[in-house]
């Protein structure tokens, strides 16, 4: 079987027990997992991939929890406050890419979006969020160590190749 086609089955198969157990089961924001998933590829897959997702979108939860608490003891009704934290909260996760396991700057900002979508937007947790986060770069890892067992390759699936 094709690298591309053992990538998409399982995807497929997996994304499907990912949408159970986070809507049937652990009631976990299903889309966090899925933007984690996609930075697993964005960062390159393999063990790397997987490394840099979470450190990077794991600090992503990090830097919005900054940025949601000062803005709270702010008062928490000013668009002014809010915008320039959410502007120096943006600087310090791009300095933070100086350090090599930081230093996959979208990881960042994906893990700070999802992170405000769930407890701002869904009134969920901090704690959801990060599980959702790191199970989405795990079943990001699985899908692409059982595309290569499918089509017997150890080479990079497509999905992770620069567009």
């Amino acid at each position: 079987m094709g690298m591309l086609v053992a990538l998409g089955l399982s995807i497929a198969v997996l994304i499907a027990v990912w949408t159970y157990l986070s809507l049937a089961v652990l009631a976990l924001p299903v889309w966090v997992g899925i933007i984690a998933w996609a930075a697993f590829f964005a960062a390159g897959g393999k063990t790397d991939g997987l490394l840099r997702t979470l450190a990077s979108t794991l600090s992503g939860v990090f830097w919005a929890f900054v940025a949601l608490t000062l803005y709270a003891q702010a008062g928490g009704n000013n668009v002014a406050v809010l915008s320039l934290l959410v502007g120096l909260i943006a600087f310090a996760m791009v300095l933070q890419s100086k350090v090599s396991f930081l230093a996959f700057i979208p990881g960042s900002f994906l893990g700070a979006a999802a992170t405000v979508s769930v407890v701002v937007g869904a009134n969920g947790t901090y704690g959801k969020t990060i599980v959702a986060l790191v199970a989405g770069a795990v079943f990001g890892f699985l899908s692409e160590q059982l595309a290569g067992a499918l089509s017997g390759s150890t080479r990079k699936a497509p999905a992770a190749r620069a567009a």
